[in-house]
């Protein structure tokens, strides 16, 4: 649970219509990943040479990553908001920004939307800290207070979903269920948009839908970006499983090291998520329009990894131009 300083939260500033966001019209978006510092000339080239090749996605997002807390690990990264200003050189299709806003004081974050409403950026997915693994200041934002600043500064406001954080499911110190923190983020907050979890199978998503169908009414549901990241080797699929906690099915696990390239390999199983989720999205009445794919890379400095990720938003892409 994020710290506070126990201050009354002020009311929240109506939300610009979510119609008015270019995010929330796409379908298909590309998340391009800051590199390190040490890897970052081989990166920008590596990047450069997939936007000049590929071009079917609609949107362009940069996560905010946290090395110590997500990877255990110390690494000197090029900023998002600066990783960002290098993505607006390649392309003008429309960009977000993740920021883990849930442990930073309110200057520095006012400082960071600065920055990212000069990049264009009107959309930002916000992101709690995790406090089991690094101090919370006391004068800390709460996810709250974030989304708060953001939306009267004029940006739209959106989140991430772990499917598999459900504790009906699930023995986790998860201390409510996933489907009531993002009703709490839609209702209480705000948020109209939301990216998941690197998804490789659909049951924990399917069921995350039905309760949010159930329990919301149409107009309300947020748009969902259902986040795809095909393996081209045996070290994505370790370090997916292992550092990002990607929940992937044993037969899974087994059929993509078996395959004689994991790459297409990987990239026709997660089509065949997409259909399966986007077929019992239609089922149950969730609308089409609010469910898209966020497709992201593990690791910038690999060629083969980051034009593995813009072949299957291409794919994507085609697939959303023949519907």
């Amino acid at each position: 649970m994020n710290k506070s300083d126990g201050a009354t939260a002020p009311v929240p500033a109506p939300q610009p219509s979510a119609r008015e966001s270019a995010l929330f019209e796409a379908r298909v978006v590309v998340e391009a990943c800051p590199p390190s510092r040490e890897d970052q000339d081989k990166a920008y080239a590596v990047l450069r040479q997939s936007f000049s090749c590929y071009n079917s996605f609609h949107a362009v997002s940069v996560p905010d990553l946290q090395d110590t807390a997500e990877f255990h690990r110390a690494k000197d990264r090029v900023p998002n908001e600066e990783f960002a200003s290098y993505v607006r050189s390649l392309t003008d299709k429309p960009l977000s920004l993740y920021k883990v806003s849930s442990g930073c004081g309110r200057s520095e974050f006012e400082q960071w939307l600065a920055r990212a409403g000069e990049l264009g950026c009107r959309d930002v997915f916000l992101v709690g800290a995790d406090s089991s693994r690094r101090d919370i200041p006391d004068d800390a934002l709460t996810l709250g207070d974030s989304a708060h600043l953001a939306t009267l500064s004029g940006f739209r406001c959106g989140g991430i979903i772990i499917p598999t954080r459900r504790k009906q499911f699930v023995p986790r110190p998860a201390s409510v269920d996933e489907a009531d923190r993002l009703l709490d983020k839609v209702r209480g907050h705000g948020f109209t948009f939301f990216s998941t979890q690197i998804l490789y199978e659909g049951e924990w998503m399917c069921c995350l839908l039905l309760d949010l169908v159930r329990t919301m009414e149409t107009s309300e549901l947020p748009k969902v970006f259902l986040t795809f990241s095909p393996f081209v080797c045996a070290e994505d699929l370790i370090f997916a499983k292992r550092t990002l906690g990607v929940y992937v099915p044993g037969d899974v696990d087994r059929m993509l090291k078996g395959a004689r390239s994991m790459r297409e390999a990987s990239i026709g199983f997660l089509i065949q998520v997409w259909d399966r989720i986007s077929s019992f999205a239609n089922e149950i009445g969730f609308p089409a329009g609010k469910l898209g794919v966020n497709v992201e890379y593990l690791d910038s400095r690999n060629p083969r990894n980051v034009d593995a990720a813009f072949e299957l938003a291409e794919e994507f892409g085609r697939l959303f131009r023949r519907r």
